[in-house]
């Protein structure tokens, strides 16, 4: 499938790559790239194929967010044009938001290398990431409320989960901007290393997920994970108990144990 905003590549050992591709406009989102960043997830979520994901930016930049250009020539936050009837009436499957969601929906694990500054949605489509990891070069701004308007691309209401309600109360009403080693103390990212290191780090963190953890395993995990996120406390043990019905019935389950006591490396079949 190929893109005007986005380049997405697949290699055999199951990571699949997806640039933000922009460079001219500093990698600012716009209406297509929303729209293809999430057929590209649910092309992912359908291709056994595809184990991790790992989300960058073209050049030296991640993401700069909204066209800050054009909400200053017309005096307000960007819209999406002529919404669609889901849209309207799905708002979260709208705009940004549609991303974010996209990115924590799917079954697949994502990690964020952000190469440099993230700034408003690029703040958020990180946050749709499981995994943050930075290059020493990277800034973080969550910078919303300083441009008069509430982080309404579903990073609000991931934020707490990730860094804990004061820090994200103090980080909004600021709309301060992190270096790399202040979204590591702030517990944004897991870590920091340099620009050079940084795509080495991330494949070798999705290589680890992938050679040691049943693929239908590590989907369940981040399915469970997620959802308990939201449920009470019975209801998520419910849900995990399903979880792991489905998980002892695979023949991954059975193979990781015979890896394990044959003290092999297992392979893994996705059944």
């Amino acid at each position: 499938m190929s893109y005007r905003f986005i380049t997405s590549e697949q290699g055999d050992d199951g990571i699949v790559l997806v640039t933000i591709n922009d460079p001219e406009a500093k990698n600012a989102v716009n209406w297509v790239m929303n729209k293809e960043l999430v057929a590209e997830c649910d092309r992912i979520e359908a291709d056994p194929a595809a184990r991790v994901v790992i989300v960058t930016g073209a050049g030296n930049i991640f993401c700069s967010g909204g066209n800050i250009k054009r909400m200053t020539a017309q005096g307000k936050s960007l819209k999406p044009p002529n919404p669609t009837m889901r849209e309207e009436m799905f708002p979260h499957e709208a705009d940004m938001r549609g991303v974010v969601v996209a990115l924590r929906r799917l079954t697949k694990p994502v990690i964020a290398a952000v190469n440099g500054p993230a700034i408003g949605s690029g703040v958020g489509i990180a946050a749709g990431c499981d995994i943050r990891i930075a290059s020493s070069s990277a800034r973080f701004g969550w910078v919303f409320v300083r441009r008069g308007i509430v982080p309404d691309d579903a990073s609000l209401a991931l934020m707490p989960q990730i860094i804990g309600y004061s820090r994200t109360f103090e980080w909004g009403v600021t709309g301060r901007t992190l270096d790399a080693a202040g979204a590591l103390a702030n517990g944004f990212v897991s870590e920091v290393v340099a620009p050079e290191d940084l795509m080495h780090r991330c494949r070798e963190l999705a290589l680890e997920i992938i050679e040691n953890c049943p693929p239908i395993t590590v989907q369940l995990f981040k399915l469970s994970l997620a959802e308990s996120m939201y449920y009470r406390l019975e209801d998520a043990v419910r849900f995990t108990e399903r979880a792991q019905k489905i998980a002892r019935a695979s023949e991954d389950h059975t193979e990781a144990l015979r890896a394990y006591a044959e003290k092999r490396r297992p392979q893994w079949k996705g059944k």
